[in-house]
């Protein structure tokens, strides 16, 4: 999009842009500044308009470009999530038309999900091993986790695992498992390592 002044026109030209589209659409690099200014000038102008009429204008239409103006940021901000989990979950998004500020946003969902799959699959995991309990202060046993993280590739059919649970793998569920398990899936090629 040119580098020209935002206007109540352009905001919807864009607003109805980000609706149509499924990816985030080019818009002015500085757009929120852009915006930002833009709403200061109608302020500006709607402080020193003595006519009850006009301010009255002026209002509703600071209050419309507010509104226009969230409505896209909304729109972008869904879509930067999406891509952000389709990142973390193996794909590779289109960020061209992702501007500096949202960028930041997106590198720290991607790091915040990938932080808490690992918090959550551990937990997990840790509920499910045999967790002792020393004798004298009843502090359970901190055991590491040397689990692979993986991801199915495919719907399996039930199985026993080896430590004698029964299995039902659906296609990009995430999950650790036991070397001893993950080795004979991976050779399968019905899970790969994530970590």
């Amino acid at each position: 999009m040119d580098q020209e002044d935002i206007n109540y026109k352009t905001l919807r030209k864009i607003q109805q842009q980000e609706k149509t589209f499924p990816l985030l659409t080019k818009i002015y690099r500085d757009f929120y500044q852009k915006f930002s200014e833009y709403l200061k000038n109608l302020q500006r102008i709607a402080e020193k308009e003595e006519n009850s009429q006009k301010i009255k204008l002026f209002d509703d239409e600071i209050q419309n470009t507010k509104k226009i103006a969230f409505n896209v940021y909304e729109l972008r901000e869904k879509k930067i999530i999406q891509a952000a989990l389709s990142k973390v979950r193996g794909g590779k998004p289109d960020l061209k038309n992702l501007l500096e500020i949202e960028k930041r946003l997106y590198d720290s969902i991607v790091k915040q999900i990938i932080v808490s799959r690992e918090e959550i699959l551990e937990q997990k995991l840790e509920k499910k091993t045999d967790v002792k309990s020393a004798p004298e202060t009843g502090k359970k046993e901190k055991k590491s986790n040397t689990n692979a993280i993986v991801r199915v590739t495919q719907d399996t059919p039930e199985f026993v695992g080896t430590n004698m649970k029964t299995y039902s793998l659906r296609k990009d569920d995430v999950l650790t498992l036991p070397k001893e398990m993950s080795e004979p899936l991976l050779k399968r090629g019905v899970v790969e390592q994530i970590k």
